[in-house]
């Protein structure tokens, strides 16, 4: 969990380097023993080579379909977002509507006076 919090390219590289070095202190054992351990430290070797190619490349494949999962996200939540204003201004411009009716009904005179106070105050 914590190395996937080191981010991106620089912690698989760190991840890498440990595995690379840790196959070549086995591959120098190897050739320091003999028979059957040489044989058994090679199969080993070469099981840790094909585990490292199989979880990056499974690695890779999460990687593109999380990244296909939040440009989904993204573009549904812009669309969410862009949905919601339309209906705020709709609900504004019917409010607007309710309000400039109710203003010429109850008499213009009152809101004409506020407007006209307010402007020979500024």
């Amino acid at each position: 969990m914590e190395s996937s919090g080191t981010g991106g390219t620089g912690g698989s590289g760190g991840m890498s380097d440990r595995v690379s070095s840790a196959l070549e202190d086995l591959r120098k054992t190897a050739e320091s023993a003999g028979g059957d351990v040489r044989d058994r430290i090679d199969d080993a070797v070469e099981q840790i080579r094909d585990a490292t190619t199989s979880v990056q490349s499974r690695a890779e494949t999460a990687t593109g379909e999380l990244r296909g999962q939040l440009e989904g996200v993204r573009d549904w939540v812009q669309s969410a977002t862009s949905d919601l204003l339309d209906e705020v201004q709709k609900e504004i411009d019917k409010r607007r509507a309710q309000l400039t009716g109710s203003d010429e009904d109850a008499g213009s005179g009152a809101g004409g006076g506020a407007g006209t106070s307010g402007g020979s105050a500024a």
